[in-house]
């Protein structure tokens, strides 16, 4: 194929093989080939081919495809036929286990491909969907999941987790669920512990059982902003004990943010020595935490949930920001748009003084969770997905919601996000 160079492409420098430099950014020229990048060059240094096709990008932003890690495909765009009017946590459970009734293969399937539509669309190039797996649903579920990870393949890398009580795996149907989940590639188990007296327990068999299968884990963990919630530290405590060999991500964690500041440093590093990862979901917890019905307030919220973004980048824990839910019970909003996500994370969480990191928490950090090093950086090597903006500046980027922005090396069907009346 022929090469081609994307001239005076303006990178974020902690995304770049010149990681050295005061400017946030860094101004180079990129070589593509085959769908690789060849050569990553600061601009002007290098000299290019008569053959090669070039397009002078004259300083604007380019970011790598973004990557999703944490979503729900299986309940995304359910919002029309079961609307969280209170917006709620647990009315949003109690809405979505009664719409599961229309779960069929045939609507997971259109619902999933639409999800997928939107999020190659935006310029993601990896998903990570959990999927609520219980013995009424989950095999058909996983594998509606499945059809779309084959379809995908080459487009968006799709990778799926197991979700249900933690308790669930130690009933007689626990081994089920991992087996619906695992028969699959790209597979992890997972749930949503809550503290009670036998979570210790629950979470060894938890553990001893990812082990025994070889994978990983990615838990829903402290989704409330109750101090007392530190299935967290729990959670980092065991991995040490037993020495896990395997990924463990921690999704949420907003109790974190409500501890007290000894008590949450020392959970922080438990988590730093266990290696466990953590995904924050901003938009999805600003919409949830706080309401009246947990808090007895009625009016303006006190609380947002956002967990300690900063404090757990600073101890040096791999982090992330993704989507979570996008128009259902649990969040009436959203599009699969990693680019929202992360402009809506740095106003959220302060980001805006950490701005290499905030690059990081939807690009290098989620590719690390998810192990697809191909992806989240803009080095020789790595997958040529990049999403060019209109805007040359982390002001001007940050400062326009409809960002215009050009998907480069993309499959030709994601040049638009689907109209809605195509669901």
């Amino acid at each position: 194929m022929t090469e081609s160079i994307l001239k005076n492409a303006r990178i974020p420098r902690s995304l770049s093989p010149f990681p050295q430099g005061e400017s946030v950014l860094v101004d180079c020229d990129i070589r593509i080939q085959d769908g690789l990048i060849t050569a990553v060059d600061p601009a002007g240094s290098g000299h290019a081919s008569e053959a090669a096709s070039v397009n002078d990008l004259q300083g604007r932003i380019v970011m790598p495809g973004f990557l999703d890690a944490h979503v729900h495909i299986d309940k995304a765009f359910t919002w029309d036929r079961a609307p969280n009017v209170r917006g709620e946590f647990w009315d949003a459970i109690e809405l979505l286990s009664k719409d599961k009734e229309n779960w069929t293969a045939e609507d997971l399937y259109r619902r999933g491909t639409f999800a997928l539509r939107c999020a190659e669309a935006h310029g993601s190039v990896a998903l990570r969907t959990h999927v609520d797996t219980g013995l009424d649903w989950g095999e058909v579920s996983h594998d509606a999941m499945q059809t779309l990870r084959q379809e995908w393949a080459g487009r968006i890398d799709l990778q799926t987790v197991s979700l249900c009580g933690i308790e669930s795996y130690l009933e007689p149907a626990g081994r089920r669920i991992a087996e619906w989940t695992l028969k699959h590639p790209n597979a992890l188990l997972g749930g949503m512990p809550q503290m009670n007296p036998d979570l210790d327990k629950q979470l060894r068999y938890f553990f001893d059982l990812a082990a025994e299968m070889g994978v990983g884990v990615d838990l829903h963990v402290d989704e409330n902003g109750n101090a007392e919630a530190e299935c967290l530290r729990h959670i980092a405590q065991i991995v040490l004990e037993k020495e896990f060999p395997h990924p463990v991500t921690c999704g949420h964690v907003c109790s974190l943010a409500v501890q007290d500041a000894e008590r949450a440093a020392s959970t922080i590093d438990l988590v730093r020595e266990a290696g466990v990862q953590i995904i924050s979901l901003p938009l999805c917890n600003l919409y949830l935490q706080g309401r009246p019905t947990e808090t007895g307030h009625r009016g303006t919220p006190r609380w947002r949930g956002v967990t300690l973004l900063h404090e757990l980048h600073d101890a040096g824990v791999t982090t992330a920001c993704a989507s979570d839910n996008v128009r259902d019970a649990f969040y009436a909003w959203g599009d699969f748009d990693m680019f929202e996500v992360f402009t809506q994370s740095i106003r959220i969480a302060h980001l805006d003084t950490k701005p290499a990191a905030a690059c990081a928490m939807v690009t290098s950090g989620p590719a690390a969770i998810m192990g697809l090093s191909q992806y989240g950086k803009i080095a020789v090597g790595m997958d040529a997905r990049m999403v060019a903006f209109a805007a040359k500046s982390f002001n001007e980027l940050l400062s326009r919601p409809n960002q215009t922005r050009e998907l480069i090396g993309y499959h030709s069907d994601a040049s638009s996000v689907p109209a809605y009346d195509e669901l």
